[in-house]
């Protein structure tokens, strides 16, 4: 799968990943995928990314993700029928919020997304502090977030080895300069 990601032109830094093929209806009337095909697509990433760091699924009684903030930097437009890479990433933690970076892959960079997200019991409002430092065990790079990481990389390895075939896992991404082992993450 190494290839996948150099097939997409991914930078260092990225160690999620799902592929994605641009659908008729996610286009405008120009013929490029429409602003809020790129939303739902780092939604998807989003949801999957959440999953398999181990955060539970999405229900009224369980910590879930509300975004505070969004926005989207577009690079170059996609097309109907274009196959693409859609990676997500956490890049800082805060007591009761994080943010995301997602980007859209197709022959280099595409497009660059982040959100504020805040985890909140649905049923109650309330925000949760201890599902904040769950998100946190994604083993990929965190620019901005002091804390060391928990050595859990082999856990995230098999959590996403059990995803959806189309789904590039961190052992799939490309090995670390120098390294040539092909196992290393972000």
């Amino acid at each position: 799968m190494t290839s996948d990601w150099a097939r997409f032109g991914v930078e260092r830094g990225w160690s999620f990943a799902i592929a994605h093929r641009v659908r008729w209806s996610e286009c405008d009337p120009f013929g490029h995928a429409n602003h809020r095909a790129y939303f739902e697509w780092f939604e998807e990433a989003r949801n999957r990314y959440l999953e398999a760091v181990g955060l539970a699924p999405l229900s009224p009684d369980t910590p879930g993700p509300v975004i505070a903030e969004t926005g989207i930097r577009y690079h170059r437009p996609l097309v109907y029928a274009d196959e693409i890479l859609v990676t997500a990433r956490t890049v800082r933690f805060g007591r009761t919020s994080f943010e995301m970076e997602y980007a859209v892959w197709r022959d280099g960079l595409c497009a660059l997304g982040r959100a504020v997200l805040i985890l909140v019991v649905n049923a109650t409002g309330r925000k949760n502090t201890a599902a904040a430092r769950a998100a946190r065990t994604h083993s990929g790079p965190r620019p901005g977030c002091p804390r060391e990481r928990p050595p859990l990389k082999r856990a995230v390895i098999v959590i996403c080895d059990s995803l959806r075939a189309d789904l590039i896992t961190p052992r799939d991404a490309p090995a670390a300069k120098g390294s040539g082992t092909g196992r290393e993450t972000r």
